[in-house]
């Protein structure tokens, strides 16, 4: 039983010394536990126990997709940015480290507001704040007859609305569909787009590649992006 608690810590000490910074604020010990202790962190690490798992024994010469959507979860958490910068105590965390740090580019770059993901991560993120959890799973309950292309009833509309106010949802206003679940994904967006805000949608059986709804998801970003620049100008040249 003691290799098996031996194990978990240095499980928890790998993600405690990803990212650390020059000079830490707090110890490994206490930002493990804050994190442990608030709902959508303790979940985001016990994902991460689990997906990071070979990363952690082996010398990895990528990092695996499960690996890097979990810490992208983890760490768009304020108790897990502590994670990322508190100080290691033992030589198992300096060596779980090194093999982390593969995953380093891919999660920060993810994390970053102008950055489009996938609907999973972009799930993921929501899922590790208590609130975007929360008001996610009224959505899937209240949204159920527009899952299937029958209605978008008013609670559903309602709870589109209050998921798409919380900040941890960003993400999910702009996520492109991949993966195993790519084309039921699709078909969700096609539905919500048409059913509750009545927008005209191709009706066809074809499927846009993932390649197709990342562009897209970049090009509504860059828009979105552009619209507020804009009338930042106006507002300022107005006043």
């Amino acid at each position: 039983m003691w290799w098996m608690m031996v194990f978990v810590m240095a499980l928890f000490n790998g993600v405690s010394c990803y990212g650390s910074a020059a000079h830490p604020s707090i110890s490994c010990e206490e930002a493990r536990f804050k994190c442990a202790q608030r709902e959508g962190c303790g979940m985001a690490l016990e994902n991460y126990l689990t997906g990071c798992s070979a990363v952690l024994h082996y010398q990895m010469k990528y990092c695996p997709g499960i690996c890097r959507d979990s810490l992208i979860a983890l760490t768009s958490t304020d108790e897990g940015k502590a994670l990322m910068t508190c100080e290691c105590s033992d030589d198992v965390c300096e060596e779980t480290k090194q093999r982390v740090d593969i995953c380093r580019p891919e999660v920060i770059r993810a994390n970053k507001n102008e950055t489009v993901v996938n609907c999973h991560v972009a799930q993921l993120i929501c899922s590790a704040d208590p609130a975007c959890a929360m008001a996610l799973e009224y959505y899937e309950h209240y949204c159920k007859s527009m899952f299937y292309g029958k209605k978008c009833t008013s609670r559903c509309r309602n709870s589109i609305y209050i998921l798409r106010r919380l900040e941890k949802s960003a993400k999910l206003r702009n996520c492109y569909c991949a993966g195993r679940d790519s084309a039921n994904c699709t078909r969700i967006q096609n539905n919500m787009a048409k059913l509750c805000y009545h927008k005209k949608v191709n009706d066809s059986n074809e499927i846009p590649t993932e390649h197709d709804q990342k562009s897209r998801a970049v090009l509504a970003a860059q828009i979105n992006t552009f619209v507020v620049v804009l009338m930042a100008l106006i507002l300022t040249s107005s006043t």
